[in-house]
Protein backbone atom coordinates (compact mmCIF):
# COMPACT_ATOMS: atom_id res chain seq x y z
CA UNK A 1 0.00 0.00 0.00
CA UNK A 2 2.99 2.05 0.92
CA UNK A 3 4.64 1.59 -2.68
CA UNK A 4 1.57 2.58 -4.33
CA UNK A 5 0.83 6.02 -2.44
CA UNK A 6 5.00 6.63 -3.28
CA UNK A 7 4.13 5.66 -6.99
CA UNK A 8 0.94 8.21 -7.41
CA UNK A 9 2.59 10.99 -5.47
CA UNK A 10 5.96 10.66 -7.83
CA UNK A 11 3.29 10.29 -11.00
CA UNK A 12 1.48 13.54 -9.32
CA UNK A 13 4.82 15.55 -8.95
CA UNK A 14 5.61 14.54 -12.67
CA UNK A 15 2.48 15.78 -13.96
CA UNK A 16 3.13 19.15 -11.78
CA UNK A 17 6.63 19.72 -13.31
CA UNK A 18 5.34 18.86 -16.82
CA UNK A 19 2.35 21.05 -16.49
CA UNK A 20 4.76 23.89 -15.12
CA UNK A 21 7.16 23.61 -17.89
CA UNK A 22 4.71 23.37 -20.66
CA UNK A 23 2.94 26.46 -19.60
CA UNK A 24 5.72 28.47 -20.83
CA UNK A 25 4.79 27.21 -23.99
CA UNK A 26 2.12 29.98 -25.12
CA UNK A 27 0.51 29.81 -28.91
CA UNK A 28 -1.47 32.29 -29.90
CA UNK A 29 -4.09 30.49 -31.28
CA UNK A 30 -6.47 32.84 -32.80
CA UNK A 31 -5.98 35.71 -35.06
CA UNK A 32 -8.28 37.83 -33.93
CA UNK A 33 -7.15 38.51 -30.54
CA UNK A 34 -3.10 37.96 -30.97
CA UNK A 35 -2.66 38.63 -27.33
CA UNK A 36 -4.63 35.65 -26.09
CA UNK A 37 -2.24 32.61 -25.99
CA UNK A 38 -2.72 29.01 -25.44
CA UNK A 39 -0.78 26.75 -23.43
CA UNK A 40 -0.73 23.25 -23.16
CA UNK A 41 -0.37 23.11 -19.78
CA UNK A 42 -4.06 22.97 -19.46
CA UNK A 43 -3.94 18.92 -20.93
CA UNK A 44 -1.23 18.33 -18.47
CA UNK A 45 -3.71 19.05 -15.30
CA UNK A 46 -6.65 16.99 -17.71
CA UNK A 47 -4.94 14.40 -17.77
CA UNK A 48 -3.72 14.17 -14.02
CA UNK A 49 -7.51 14.77 -13.17
CA UNK A 50 -8.35 12.02 -15.25
CA UNK A 51 -6.04 9.58 -13.68
CA UNK A 52 -6.15 10.57 -10.46
CA UNK A 53 -9.32 12.24 -10.36
CA UNK A 54 -10.53 16.20 -9.40
CA UNK A 55 -8.25 16.91 -6.26
CA UNK A 56 -5.51 15.39 -7.83
CA UNK A 57 -6.01 17.32 -10.91
CA UNK A 58 -6.71 20.50 -9.49
CA UNK A 59 -3.42 20.64 -7.43
CA UNK A 60 -1.48 19.90 -10.54
CA UNK A 61 -3.40 23.05 -11.65
CA UNK A 62 -2.96 25.49 -8.87
CA UNK A 63 0.77 24.38 -7.60
CA UNK A 64 1.70 24.00 -11.39
CA UNK A 65 0.74 27.71 -11.63
CA UNK A 66 1.74 28.90 -8.35
CA UNK A 67 5.26 30.36 -9.78
CA UNK A 68 3.93 32.47 -12.35
CA UNK A 69 1.64 34.71 -9.35
CA UNK A 70 4.98 36.69 -8.78
CA UNK A 71 5.38 38.08 -12.66
CA UNK A 72 1.44 37.31 -14.08
CA UNK A 73 -0.79 37.19 -11.43
CA UNK A 74 -3.97 38.23 -13.57
CA UNK A 75 -2.84 35.46 -16.01
CA UNK A 76 -2.49 32.72 -13.30
CA UNK A 77 -6.08 33.44 -12.01
CA UNK A 78 -7.53 33.18 -15.36
CA UNK A 79 -5.38 29.77 -16.32
CA UNK A 80 -6.48 28.40 -12.77
CA UNK A 81 -10.09 29.10 -13.83
CA UNK A 82 -10.59 27.15 -16.54
CA UNK A 83 -8.11 24.43 -15.63
CA UNK A 84 -9.90 23.78 -12.62
CA UNK A 85 -13.29 23.96 -14.26
CA UNK A 86 -11.85 21.54 -17.04
CA UNK A 87 -10.11 19.61 -14.75
CA UNK A 88 -12.58 19.11 -11.74
CA UNK A 89 -15.50 18.32 -13.81
CA UNK A 90 -14.38 15.74 -16.38
CA UNK A 91 -12.43 13.98 -13.61
CA UNK A 92 -15.41 13.95 -11.41
CA UNK A 93 -17.08 12.40 -14.08
CA UNK A 94 -14.80 10.25 -15.64
CA UNK A 95 -14.60 8.50 -12.07
CA UNK A 96 -18.33 7.30 -12.09
CA UNK A 97 -17.98 6.15 -15.40
CA UNK A 98 -14.38 4.91 -16.03
CA UNK A 99 -15.37 4.64 -19.79
CA UNK A 100 -13.76 6.23 -23.01
CA UNK A 101 -17.46 7.70 -23.33
CA UNK A 102 -17.36 9.00 -19.72
CA UNK A 103 -13.84 10.04 -19.74
CA UNK A 104 -15.52 12.56 -23.59
CA UNK A 105 -18.66 13.10 -21.27
CA UNK A 106 -16.39 15.02 -18.70
CA UNK A 107 -13.94 16.93 -20.78
CA UNK A 108 -16.65 18.26 -22.95
CA UNK A 109 -18.82 19.24 -20.03
CA UNK A 110 -15.95 20.80 -18.41
CA UNK A 111 -14.70 22.30 -21.59
CA UNK A 112 -18.40 23.72 -21.76
CA UNK A 113 -18.17 25.07 -18.23
CA UNK A 114 -14.70 26.43 -18.50
CA UNK A 115 -15.62 28.51 -21.77
CA UNK A 116 -18.46 30.25 -20.13
CA UNK A 117 -16.62 30.88 -16.55
CA UNK A 118 -13.49 32.34 -19.06
CA UNK A 119 -16.00 34.74 -20.00
CA UNK A 120 -17.70 35.49 -16.71
CA UNK A 121 -14.25 36.09 -15.37
CA UNK A 122 -12.99 38.57 -18.33
CA UNK A 123 -15.64 40.88 -17.01
CA UNK A 124 -13.99 41.26 -13.80
CA UNK A 125 -10.58 40.47 -14.15
CA UNK A 126 -9.85 42.09 -16.87
CA UNK A 127 -10.90 45.62 -16.09
CA UNK A 128 -8.71 44.84 -13.05
CA UNK A 129 -5.19 45.01 -14.69
CA UNK A 130 -6.26 46.97 -18.24
CA UNK A 131 -8.01 50.25 -19.31
CA UNK A 132 -10.35 48.47 -20.57
CA UNK A 133 -14.41 48.59 -19.39
CA UNK A 134 -16.53 45.94 -18.58
CA UNK A 135 -18.65 47.42 -21.65
CA UNK A 136 -15.50 46.48 -23.84
CA UNK A 137 -15.41 43.51 -22.27
CA UNK A 138 -18.82 42.59 -23.09
CA UNK A 139 -18.82 43.50 -26.61
CA UNK A 140 -15.96 41.20 -27.08
CA UNK A 141 -17.13 37.94 -25.55
CA UNK A 142 -18.78 36.89 -28.92
CA UNK A 143 -16.36 38.16 -31.73
CA UNK A 144 -13.29 37.10 -29.28
CA UNK A 145 -13.12 35.90 -25.91
CA UNK A 146 -16.11 32.92 -26.72
CA UNK A 147 -14.39 31.97 -30.15
CA UNK A 148 -11.00 31.70 -28.54
CA UNK A 149 -12.14 29.96 -25.80
CA UNK A 150 -13.79 27.55 -27.65
CA UNK A 151 -10.92 27.06 -29.84
CA UNK A 152 -8.39 26.70 -26.62
CA UNK A 153 -10.83 24.02 -25.09
CA UNK A 154 -11.87 22.14 -28.31
CA UNK A 155 -7.66 21.65 -28.13
CA UNK A 156 -7.81 20.52 -25.05
CA UNK A 157 -10.55 17.86 -25.22
CA UNK A 158 -8.91 16.36 -28.88
CA UNK A 159 -5.94 15.65 -26.76
CA UNK A 160 -7.02 14.98 -23.75
CA UNK A 161 -9.53 12.09 -25.98
CA UNK A 162 -6.12 11.16 -27.72
CA UNK A 163 -3.90 10.95 -24.66
CA UNK A 164 -6.58 9.03 -22.22
CA UNK A 165 -5.41 5.71 -23.45
CA UNK A 166 -1.68 6.33 -23.17
CA UNK A 167 -2.31 7.28 -20.02
CA UNK A 168 -4.17 4.94 -18.51
CA UNK A 169 -1.80 2.31 -19.32
CA UNK A 170 1.22 4.38 -18.43
CA UNK A 171 -1.03 4.39 -14.95
CA UNK A 172 -1.69 0.32 -15.13
CA UNK A 173 1.95 -0.25 -15.83
CA UNK A 174 2.91 2.29 -12.88
CA UNK A 175 0.46 0.58 -10.54
CA UNK A 176 1.44 -3.42 -11.94
CA UNK A 177 5.35 -2.51 -11.15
Amino acid sequence: MNATRNRKLALTALFTAASLVVSFIQVPIFPAAPWLHFDPSIIVCLLAGLAFGPKIGSAVAVISWLPRLFWDPWGMLMADIVALAVTIIAGAVYQRRRTYAGALAGMIAGAVAAVALACAANLVVTPLYTAVSVQDVMAMILPILLPFNALKMAITVVAGAVLIKPVERLMGAADAA
